[in-house]
């Protein structure tokens, strides 16, 4: 039930709080008061279009927000609010209480679940589960073919049947879908041929994922064999081997620090070393150069089969590259489509039987649905017939037809309601049948017949009222009343039968403060209440007759 309201800087209304009782609420005043500021802001509460002209003149934004509270009777409801909050990561509801806020401002508006931001489609998403306006202006969701078949599954108890209806299709569906995945990435004996040839000529090739580095370095240092060993011996026959080499060149100045050391051996004996350590050095360096040279190969096959190994990998790379990498993992993808091809064949006739498993499976579970959803209707045109007479529809009609449907999770029916006022007048939808006013009735006897099962715990009717009276208007009192003991029930009405009726009443007034109109809405009890009555009568506290019709019409 909507336990509070909160309205500020709407309209006509600067601000404005109002708490609402559980059951039937009547809400009443005089023509153009604003009475219908409570549609309004229960639009904006439920996702609907937010016009910077809703904000009040001189305020820079509106807000309008409600508490939700999901009683015992809707535990059901309950958990599916609870599963959409964790689904849209939203805080969960403290003591079953659902928080709805919007916000409007001249840029645009913002709407909020339990505080935490929401887009406008999510928080009508919300609000389309817990509140069903009947308005002159709104599109009535019973008046929608896929609710009205929901309604009827309620009504017959066929949950469950739906349920197994909507198991068996996404079985199916899902099955179809492997089977179609499967047909797409069928091969041609032309393309088995192409990706079998692709698959040779990389494995054939014996590739290896660290090979191209390590082969370019041996390839290198083949190819310069020649001029390493020529550079070799030059280097060795220039430190040793010459006439003119380094050693030869030494001896003249060994000579002299020979002579130098004999002179003075205590300050230069350590020249002569170092000169005999170069000489050394110079001979050890020179016959380390001729050994490198003597070990360097000149192998020209193994230079020819190094640069048709270069180039078999670069042509592998220009065709499944541009890696190495690259081509080998070419390689295995080659190797899963031509295996998967090679067992297709029989993946296919398994899926093909599965397919039709699914669909025997959905096709009896849809006519065992169909069936039952044909025994409801009839069970329900009738019950809907009485509360329309009841309703002032004297020699109304209404049929629940059924038709098949492209099958889907909801199973393969399509129902409408249909309805004529009049006797005589062709039958139509219900869409297209009735008047504002009309449809109201019609939704309230709809209501009263589904009250046990329709989970929607909020119901607001508008000029549920229009072109009615007497006996008529007593009975809609009736029904709201009873409509009432399930749901919580508002009715914007001026009828003061209906208005006595509700468990509770809430009169809307407009008066002028500091020059400005004001809409200002609050419950009424007692004499407060007794004296709305008569002001709907047409009359005053001052006509008896009327204060004791009123104090009648409140008992």
């Amino acid at each position: 039930m909507l336990e509070s309201l909160y309205i500020r800087n709407l309209v006509l209304v600067p601000e404005l709080h109002v708490e609402f009782d559980g059951g039937f609420n009547t809400v009443t005043g005089e023509t153009g008061a604003g009475k219908s500021l409570i549609l309004g802001a229960l639009h904006l509460l439920t996702g609907g279009r937010a016009a910077a002209s809703s904000v009040r003149r001189g305020a820079k934004s509106c807000e309008v927000s409600g508490v939700v509270r999901l009683g015992d009777g809707y535990s059901a409801l309950r958990e599916e609010l609870t599963r959409k909050l964790e689904e849209y990561g939203l805080p969960p509801c403290e003591e079953d209480r659902l928080l709805l806020r919007r916000v409007i401002t001249e840029s645009g508006s913002r709407g909020f679940i339990n505080g935490s931001p929401v887009t406008a489609a999510i928080l009508k998403e919300f609000g389309d589960r817990l509140i069903d306006i009947h308005g002159p202006n709104d599109s009535h969701s019973l008046l929608l073919p896929a609710k009205q078949l929901h309604l009827l599954d309620m009504y017959g108890g066929l949950q469950s049947q739906v349920a197994k209806v909507a198991e068996c299709w996404t079985n199916l569906t899902e099955t179809h879908r492997k089977l179609q995945e499967l047909l797409s990435e069928g091969l041609a004996p032309e393309e088995i041929a192409l990706l079998t040839h692709q698959l040779k000529e990389i494995d054939q090739a014996h590739l290896t994922a660290d090979e191209e580095e390590s082969l370019l370095e041996r390839h290198r240092l083949a190819a310069n064999s020649a001029r390493r060993c020529e550079l070799a011996g030059q280097l060795a026959q220039e430190l040793s081997q010459s006439d003119q080499s380094m050693v030869e060149a030494l001896v003249p100045w060994i000579r002299a620090a020979e002579e130098l050391a004999e002179l003075d051996p205590q300050n230069t004996s350590g020249f002569l070393n170092r000169l005999n350590l170069l000489s050394e050095e110079f001979s050890s360096l020179a016959s380390e150069l001729e050994d490198y040279a003597s070990r360097v190969e000149l192998d020209e096959e193994a230079l020819h089969e190094m640069d048709e190994r270069i180039e078999l990998i670069q042509k592998l790379k220009r065709r499944y590259g541009p890696t190495l990498q690259d081509v080998l993992e070419t390689a295995e993808r080659l190797r899963t489509r031509l295996q998967r091809a090679s067992t297709r064949t029989a993946e296919l006739a398994r899926l093909r039987e599965e397919e039709a498993a699914a669909k025997k499976a959905y096709q009896a579970a849809a006519q065992e649905l169909s069936t039952a959803r044909a025994q409801a209707a009839s069970r329900l045109a009738p019950a809907i017939v009485e509360k329309l007479r009841k309703l002032g529809f004297l020699k109304a009609s209404f049929e629940v037809r059924l038709e098949t449907a492209k099958p889907g999770p909801t199973g393969s029916d399509a129902c409408e309601f249909f309805f004529a006022p009049n006797q005589g007048e062709s039958i139509s939808a219900l869409r297209h049948a009735a008047s504002s006013g009309e449809v109201a009735r019609v939704m309230l006897a709809i209501k009263t017949v589904l009250s046990e099962v329709d989970d929607l715990p909020i119901l607001v009717f508008d000029e549920i009222d229009a072109n009615i009276g007497g006996l008529t208007a007593g009975a809609v009192a009736a029904e709201l009343r009873a409509v009432g003991t399930r749901h919580q029930v508002f009715s914007i009405t001026h009828l003061p039968l209906i208005a006595a009726a509700g468990d509770a009443q809430y009169l809307v007034e407009k008066r002028t403060e500091d020059d400005r109109t004001v809409t200002t809405m609050h419950r009424i009890d007692d004499d407060d209440r007794a004296a709305e009555i008569v002001r709907m009568l047409g009359s005053t506290m001052k006509d008896k007759t009327a204060v004791a019709h009123a104090t009648e019409m409140l008992k």
